[in-house]
């Protein structure tokens, strides 16, 4: 199974992070109309509470490497999405712990 985490904030911060390199392997990619943060280090984690500790790391790796504009500060992880083998989804939202 895989992992994502969305991204929340504006879409120009959000670009600025895609091109910035503070975590090798990890990526920002756009689904539809959401941005997502992806990474091989999300592979071996087992709940979504360490992925979003994992992303908000790699969200913090990325802004440094991207100046750290308060734009790219005011960056944040939204949702941690779950997928399956069988390609359903499990949303798991910020709130929740």
């Amino acid at each position: 199974m895989d992992w994502k985490a969305q991204l929340e904030g504006g879409e120009g911060a959000i670009t600025q992070l895609q091109t910035s390199n503070g975590s090798p392997g990890a990526k920002i990619t756009r689904d539809g109309v959401g941005w997502f943060l992806e990474s091989p280090e999300f592979v071996m984690l087992s709940d979504h509470q360490e992925v979003r500790a994992k992303a908000n790391s790699i969200l913090s790796a990325l802004v440094t490497a991207s100046g750290a504009s308060s734009e790219t500060a005011a960056v944040a992880v939204g949702s941690i999405i779950r997928i399956h083998y069988d390609n359903s989804k499990s949303v798991f939202r910020a709130d929740q712990t």
